[in-house]
């Protein structure tokens, strides 16, 4: 990130921090609102719907693509049609979270937001210090009838969104990191397909074995993104914090970033060894960039590990029920003509320092503003509660490449049908698996200045993984950044 879009940050923190001064004033209900109920003195004024004289209009800020957008749309169009209270609109805010970032900042000084907005898993702390949202956790308290959804989340995902006993968003679409491999490569050389590799360490043994069995076609056996939340989610996942405070959970603002330290450095290293050994092709890990998954197209390599929230639109690719325009519009790349995806691919677990399938929750978010007028807070909130009901998350999991977020819903028969049915559906039956039993006392950080402190981490694996450039100063360099990110923040919004 350059200078010039730090500075730009910080003056927008610190202008945030100002908002909050006058949040109370401008939205977010009083004590006396019929129905609204206390969470550590925020209302929630979900009876006011039922106080409008006319339709509540809102609108959701969103970035979903391909299946994702298309399900979202079709369940607006469900929730628009079932009730004559509420209508809503989605609105697309580009490809990236990116830049649906940009767009909340830019409303931020004349609080122009709707009343919904789905940012990525990184803006918790920016959220709740923002003035700007209403914590979910007031509604959840105060509407009796959404205790059931409360309660019936997955445990990763709230402990993942909860500060200070707050359960700031009132919904999210979960995914996860798995890895994606060419079961017939595994087969050929003499490896289990159905035991993929476990560990880092297992990885790299197995690249190992897919180079020395001299297999048609494949040059390096696994191929690498550098994507920043990658090298993050192992350290959370061997339970590394990567700044203080509890990695961002205890009490007070993390002023100190843990980054070096020698699991930081262990994996880094193996990656590098694993680059220089010809076992392992790094490619750019940039929005846009989709190397990495060509490679796998052209079974140029073997494995490689990635996102789980875009699982059914691969899949669809590879058996032919999703366009290649599709994964172009997913993924902004196109398929070299006359490709043909006659691959038998399998998944599994995110392989960790130690062991598979811990790290992190990553995915949208659904927060609701109390920049609106009462009447819209309480229409967001009961178009969230109708997200949030089996049959939406259904709807989510079957058509829309995204992992349920309750737990009763993993028995239901059309699910299961759906997840054994089609290669997708295995796929993303085993995210949710992994989401549903990974540990809570341990769900990664909270960081104000996220997109400083990912940026940081990625400058530093590029210096390390595509430069070729020895670890110490890149890792030396990336805390020191990550550590003066904190400490503007914190002084932007008067934390500690």
């Amino acid at each position: 990130m350059s200078g010039t879009n730090v500075h730009r940050r910080r003056r927008v923190v610190g202008l945030l921090a100002a908002v909050a001064l006058v949040a109370g004033a401008c939205g977010g209900g009083s004590t006396d609102d019929e129905g609204a109920a206390d969470s550590d003195d925020v209302t929630c004024p979900y009876q006011a719907l039922s106080k409008a004289t006319k339709k509540v209009e809102i609108t959701i800020w969103h970035t979903y693509t391909a299946l994702g957008k298309r399900t979202l749309e079709s369940l607006v169009n469900k929730y628009n049609s079932s009730q004559d209270k509420v209508v809503v609109k989605a609105e697309s805010q580009g490809v990236g979270y990116q830049e649906l970032h940009d767009k909340i900042e830019q409303a931020a000084p004349d609080r122009s937001l709707p009343a919904l907005v789905v940012p990525d898993d990184t803006k918790t702390r920016y959220i709740a210090d923002s003035g700007m949202f209403l914590p979910a956790q007031a509604c959840f308290d105060a509407d009796p009838s959404a205790k059931a959804i409360y309660d019936d989340f997955l445990p990763i995902a709230k402990a993942s969104y909860t500060l200070d006993g707050k359960l700031w968003p009132a919904s999210f679409s979960t995914y996860t990191a798995l890895i994606y491999l060419n079961r017939a490569h595994f087969r050929a050389a003499g490896l289990d397909p159905d035991n993929p590799p476990k560990t880092i360490d297992e990885m790299l043994s197995a690249a190992r074995t897919i180079k020395a069995a001299k297999l048609p076609g494949v040059t390096k056996p696994m191929v690498f993104a550098p994507y920043s939340y990658l090298l993050e989610w192992w350290l959370s996942g061997a339970e590394q914090e990567l700044v203080n405070h509890d990695n961002g959970r205890g009490k007070g603002y993390p002023d100190k970033a843990e980054f070096d330290n020698e699991i930081t450095r262990e994996i880094l290293q193996k990656l590098k060894d694993a680059k220089a050994e010809g076992i392992l092709d790094v490619t750019q890990g940039t929005d846009g960039n989709a190397d990495d998954l060509l490679a796998m197209a052209t079974q140029q390599s073997s494995f490689l590990v990635s996102s789980s929230g875009a699982a059914s639109t691969v899949a669809g690719v590879i058996d032919g029920t999703v366009r290649a325009e599709d994964l172009k519009e997913e993924f902004g790349v196109e398929l070299p003509a006359g490709l043909k995806l006659d691959l038998d691919i399998g998944v599994g677990a995110y392989p960790g320092v130690k062991e598979a399938g811990r790290g992190q929750v990553g995915g949208g978010v659904w927060y609701m503003t109390n920049t609106v007028p009462k009447e819209q807070q309480a229409a967001a909130w009961d178009f969230m509660k109708f997200l949030n009901s089996e049959a939406s998350q259904l709807s989510w999991a079957v058509e829309g490449s995204v992992a349920p977020v309750g737990q009763k819903i993993a028995s239901d028969p059309k699910l299961n049908e759906a997840w054994s049915s089609t290669l997708g559906g295995r796929w993303l039956k085993v995210a949710y698996d992994v989401l549903a039993n990974i540990p809570t006392d341990f769900p990664g950080p909270v960081i104000g200045p996220y997109d400083q402190i990912r940026g940081a981490i990625k400058k530093c694996m590029d210096r390390v993984l595509l430069n070729d450039e020895p670890i110490d100063q890149p890792v030396k360099d990336a805390e020191a950044e990550m550590t003066a990110a904190l400490r503007a923040y914190n002084e932007d919004v008067g934390a500690n």
